[in-house]
């Protein structure tokens, strides 16, 4: 008698998972934003905490690809990112940007996005 192998239970490895997806696009977003505003207040005002948010922008879209693939410590660099970002875009007077970046916190911290990070 042949046995048919059941499906494996618990969270999936996120590749294909909208809510994955969703969390990586917004955090290209917000990189996106940040490097564009940052380089456009450096230009203008030449202030160096925009010059960190061009670099923190950058080091935004080489996460991005590690999120998309469901890392668990890319997720939680993209809170890291996200937070130091909140703060950078308030001393820069960015309320677009705080709220952008606090969206962002909020979606990867619901439950049914986390779950599809793996530890590893």
């Amino acid at each position: 008698m042949t046995e048919i192998p059941m499906a494996e239970s618990g969270p999936s490895t996120g590749a294909t998972a909208p809510e994955v997806r969703n969390a990586g696009y917004l955090l290209l977003l917000a990189s996106i934003t940040g490097l564009i505003i940052g380089g456009v207040e450096y230009a203008i005002w030449e202030e160096e905490l925009a010059l960190l948010g061009v670099v923190l922008a950058i080091f935004g879209f080489l996460l991005f690809t590690q999120v998309i693939k469901g890392d668990y410590s890319a997720w939680m660099m993209g809170v890291i990112f996200n937070i130091i970002a909140i703060f950078l875009y308030a001393t820069g007077y960015n309320w677009g940007g705080v709220a952008l970046s606090l969206i962002c916190v909020i979606y990867f911290n619901l439950p049914n996005v986390k779950v599809h990070f793996v530890q590893r």
